[in-house]
């Protein structure tokens, strides 16, 4: 029945996990031959823990066939006494493990003791002759047995820290089976190392590095030397070109040479030759996905993590935003207009406080109800011509009327409810929209600053330490310090530290060390003061250079021009040249431009893209303008100083031109002033720059005499070789005297570009 009753358990297991059985003979296959090849080996002074140390970790299940395997590897590989006495500790420990507690602790309290009881048998049987060194060899095995076992329980082979613990156990135990010249422990350290140098990290590649010298020293003391020369070339190909295949296998084989240098002879160091040769054809062979398997791409850091998530959480709320906007508009685009919005609230004013306790009401609003209306209607025009009507003002149709005074206060405060309504509905209107069109500007800018965050590139940990270290040796303990590449390779540097000042030859020294610490060719950084701490921002030095000039003149009669100029380059590599015209002349049409190019500035500089940064700017002065007339125009060129490339934004400007070779052309594009829709109407065009280019703004009143005039001019200046500003200069004082009295304000902005040498 029990016969019967077990097929019937195996055929069952067979439907329900096809295969299963098959498998569970492969594992115990697999423990079996396990014991036997770690039960065959031995460590320095003869110790032979890894057999033991296997049936102690393994699960229950196989722990039979480990010990098994251990068994007979002990009787054929190791001494006769030592090898029975490992077969009986394995065997104790397995059936422990087995029938009373699977737990390893508890298998390695039986094959310990098991064999600490032999080696006391032993001693008896020899009438109390203690043999020193057997002795030693047990204690030495049984302790690195309980050792080794419960690393393997606590260090799954699924693990990295796993893997090289059982790497560094084959590695000691294919020792003895050394052919000739070829150690197969050291070929496979040889091979381990440099794929670890390839695909893995540093560190990776020195803990297991040393775990595999450790093995290989300890199963066999003449190749010391050959386990440190395969340990130094896999640091070395770690350290100089990781990743790099190739490279890694040259220097590997380099470090290799040179600890072939501490053999004790010439014949000595060709293991060390044939070995690592076969360890290096082996890891050459293994495929690129295999390797990415076997040393996965770290995760990214913390930091790196946070920038994700802060760009996802940016493009949510830019999404939000943009989606309130749209609804905004739709229900209000979609909604009745609300009563009181048409000049019948007048006449029902009037109806409702002059006819209701008429005695006339019947004859005036029954009979003759159309002559009535006719007459209300006909104060309309009289009521928006004077602003009230009086009883002379009354028209035929309303000469029947007994109360006409009252009747004429009646639609004057009818028509000034209504007009008052009419205002605050306009005035409702105008703040929606630019409501609207503010959550509009604002998502598509936190859109384009989600989209910079979520490319910012991964940090440098190396570079970030020692660019802290440097700090902290000038006594400035760094708070923060973040050394980052984005994704065309370029570094920046940010330092955090206790508010300091800085003069500008600490400032240099600075960007001296900073450039040699990162091997970067880095620019002077942008300091910036805050309360209690002072942030250094060091940015790689651009391609490109670029020279600013400007000139300017205000209008005729006026002491302050209405034109505003900036000029800058900003900590992300790109010269930003912006030029705002006030509609109009005087102190109202400087306030304007002076409002729409600072508050642009501001923009551009905290990571703004010019179209956002225009629209936020034409909310602000449509706000502005909301009693009287604001506006102004704006002309913001953008120029990449490491690319060349140029973007310029156009919102109601007068012509901008390009000299390339001493030769002017125009750059122009129909637009808008800001302030004057509730939408923005720029245009934006994109060129290349290169060395020598100059790009010249100009406000209109430069353009007295055209601007045929003014290109001659610019030719003229390139011609005599005049820099940025000299050429400004020229062309503003030229345009000044020949506007004469009619001079509006006048203002030239010349960049001109540069190489680094």
């Amino acid at each position: 029945m029990a016969v019967l009753s077990g097929e019937r358990l195996h055929t069952n297991m067979d439907k329900l996990l096809p295969g299963a059985r098959s498998a569970a003979l492969l594992w115990q296959g697999a423990a079996l031959a396990g014991g036997l090849a770690l039960g065959a080996g031995q460590v320095y002074g003869g110790a032979a823990p890894f057999g033991l140390a296997l049936v102690i970790s393994c699960p229950p299940a196989y722990c039979l066939a480990a010990a098994v395997g251990t068994l007979a590897a002990g009787i054929v590989f190791q001494p006769a006494l030592l090898g029975i006495k490992l077969g009986a500790a394995a065997v104790a420990a397995a059936t422990v493990r087995r029938l009373i507690d699977e737990r390893p602790k508890a298998g390695l309290l039986a094959g310990c003791l098991t064999l600490a009881a032999a080696q006391m048998v032993q001693i008896i049987l020899l009438g109390g002759l203690v043999n020193f060194s057997q002795t030693v060899t047990v204690g030495c095995t049984a302790l690195l047995a309980a050792g080794l076992g419960c690393a393997f329980a606590h260090f799954p082979a699924r693990e990295p820290r796993g893997v090289c613990l059982w790497l560094a156990a084959v590695t000691a135990c294919l020792q003895r089976c050394a052919v000739g010249p070829l150690a197969p422990g050291l070929a496979l350290a040889a091979g381990a190392g440099l794929c670890a140098a390839i695909g893995g990290t540093l560190e990776q590649t020195a803990v297991l590095s040393i775990a595999l010298a450790a093995a290989i020293t300890a199963s066999g003391p003449t190749l010391a030397f050959a386990a440190l020369a395969v340990a130094m070339g896999s640091l070395a190909a770690a350290c100089l070109c990781p990743g790099e295949r190739w490279r890694c296998a040259g220097v590997f084989t380099a470090g290799c040479t040179v600890g072939a240098l501490a053999a004790p002879d010439a014949a000595g160091a060709l293991p060390l030759a044939v070995s690592a040769g076969v360890g290096i054809a082996a890891a050459m062979a293994v495929p690129g996905g295999v390797m990415r398997k076997i040393f996965p791409p770290p995760a990214p850091p913390v930091q790196a993590q946070g920038l994700s998530g802060a760009a996802r959480k940016l493009a949510s709320v830019a999404d939000t935003l943009s989606d309130i906007a749209d609804t905004v508009n739709a229900v209000c685009q979609r909604q009745m207009p609300p009563k009181g919005e048409s000049f019948d609230f007048v006449v029902e004013q009037v109806a409702r406080t002059t006819c209701q306790s008429c005695t006339r009401r019947n004859r005036c609003w029954v009979r003759g109800y159309a002559t009535a209306m006719d007459g209300l209607y006909h104060l309309k025009p009289i009521l928006e011509g004077q602003g009230r009507v009086e009883v002379q003002d009354l028209p035929g149709q309303l000469s029947v009327c007994i109360h006409p005074a009252d009747l004429c206060t009646a639609a004057n405060h009818g028509y000034r409810l209504w007009r008052s309504r009419r205002q605050t509905r306009a005035r409702a209107s105008m703040l929606r929209t630019a409501l609207t069109e503010q959550y509009s500007a604002l998502a598509g800018a936190l859109a384009q600053l989600a989209g910079k965050l979520g490319q910012a590139g991964l940090p440098d940990p190396r570079r970030e330490a020692k660019v802290a270290q440097l700090f902290a040796d000038l006594g400035l303990d760094a708070l923060e310090c973040s050394v980052t590449a984005d994704l065309a390779g370029r570094l920046t540097a940010s330092v955090t530290i206790c508010r300091t000042h800085f003069t500008q030859d600490e400032v240099r020294g600075l960007t001296d060390e900073v450039s040699r610490i990162c091997r970067r060719d880095m620019d002077t950084p942008e300091i910036t003061h805050c309360r209690t701490v002072t942030m250094l921002t060091f940015g790689e030095r651009p391609l490109f250079t670029v020279e600013f000039g400007a000139a300017a003149h205000a209008a005729s009669g006026q002491p302050v021009s209405g034109d505003a100029l900036d000029q800058f380059c900003d900590t992300g590599g790109r010269a930003q040249m912006l030029l705002c015209d006030g509609m109009g002349t005087g102190r109202a049409a400087a306030v304007d431009g002076q409002m729409a190019a600072k508050l642009t500035a501001q923009l551009l500089r905290a990571g703004f893209a010019a179209e956002s940064a225009a629209r936020l700017v034409n909310v602000a002065l449509g706000l502005k303008g909301a009693e009287q007339e604001a506006g102004a125009t704006l002309d913001l060129l953008t120029v990449d100083l490491y690319t060349g490339r140029a973007g310029l934004f156009k919102a109601g400007a007068a012509p901008s031109f390009l000299v390339r070779g001493g030769v002017p052309r125009m750059l122009d594009g129909a637009s808008l002033p800001m302030g004057v829709l509730d939408s923005l109407v720029g245009r934006s065009t994109t060129f290349a720059l290169d060395a020598g280019d100059w790009v010249v703004l100009v406000s209109d009143g430069a353009l007295t005499d055209g601007s045929d005039w003014l290109m001659q001019q610019l030719q003229l200046c390139a011609k005599l070789g005049h820099t940025p500003k000299q050429a400004a200069e020229t062309v503003a004082d030229a345009a000044a005297c020949r506007a004469g009295e009619k001079r509006d304000d006048i203002t030239v902005a010349v960049l001109a570009m540069g190489k680094r040498a």
